[in-house]
């Protein structure tokens, strides 16, 4: 499993290999938002298709693993990005939250879906991005606060990927602000979000071991919006797939 995992990691720095000396702020070389974002919706439709309509068909799942990794890390670099992070958090709670309620009433049960992982995960990195800025005791309590407010949560309701989901952006960014020299700010915070999602995938267990297979993907990715604004479209892709394939297992 630890060979499978820094095995990755080789490939990925293969990948981003002669990128050194450039902009230390981006990567500019790679492939931009959206195509990492329409690669890890289709893995997430077919996760989902293989954990309601075909439970038995492994490899489903196994392709699904690409999906979090890319969003988590779209997450991250959103909230370097945005110029309205009240904003940001509001959108991503917002559905989040519809997702929620639509869940307790086809259910009964309260369930923490992928965008309140993402949410938490949020209000972790403006946590964090608020200690760095004050670096007294003010910043310091709100981030403890949000953590241990975090880890509550997450003790009280289920949430997608647990509370070590909800830090797998957190790594990235705590990697983004190491004093290395001669290593581009790209490559510091890929390095620390794999070495996040080694944690998570180690925590979880089973299937999700697979989700290290992103690591190369996430390496090329260069950090920068696409030609088209997809981002409302994943919005409502989230909760839309959910509905169509919660229809199609009702029918069956």
């Amino acid at each position: 499993m630890y060979r499978f995992a820094f095995g990755a990691i080789l490939v990925a720095l293969h990948i981003y290999k002669g990128q050194e000396g450039e902009n230390e702020r981006k990567i500019n070389a790679g492939i931009d938002t959206e195509p990492d974002q329409l690669i890890a919706a289709a893995a997430m439709l077919l996760d989902h298709i293989g954990a309601e309509l075909l439970p038995g068909v492994l490899w489903l799942r196994i392709v699904g693993r690409l999906a979090f990794p890319v969003f988590s890390l779209c997450i991250w670099e959103g909230s370097r990005r945005t110029r309205h992070p009240r904003r940001y958090l509001a959108r991503v709670l917002g559905m989040g939250l519809l997702c929620m309620a639509a869940f307790w009433v086809y259910t009964g049960r309260l369930y923490g879906n992928i965008l309140i992982t993402f949410t938490l995960s949020l209000c972790v990195l403006y946590a964090f991005q608020f200690w760095k800025r004050r670096h007294g005791l003010s910043g310091a309590l709100v981030l403890l606060g949000t953590l241990v407010g975090v880890a509550a949560l997450c003790l009280w309701i289920p949430v997608d990927y647990g509370f070590w989901g909800v830090l797998l952006p957190l790594f990235a960014e705590i990697a983004a602000h190491l004093p290395v020299k001669n290593l581009p700010e790209g490559v510091l915070s890929r390095l620390g979000f794999a070495l996040g999602l080694i944690v998570v995938a180690l925590r979880l267990g089973g299937v999700q071991i697979y989700s290290l297979l992103a690591v190369p993907l996430l390496f090329a990715y260069r950090g920068e919006r696409g030609q088209h604004n997809l981002g409302r479209f994943f919005y409502w892709f989230y909760p839309l797939h959910l509905l169509v394939i919660g229809l199609v297992s009702m029918v069956l």
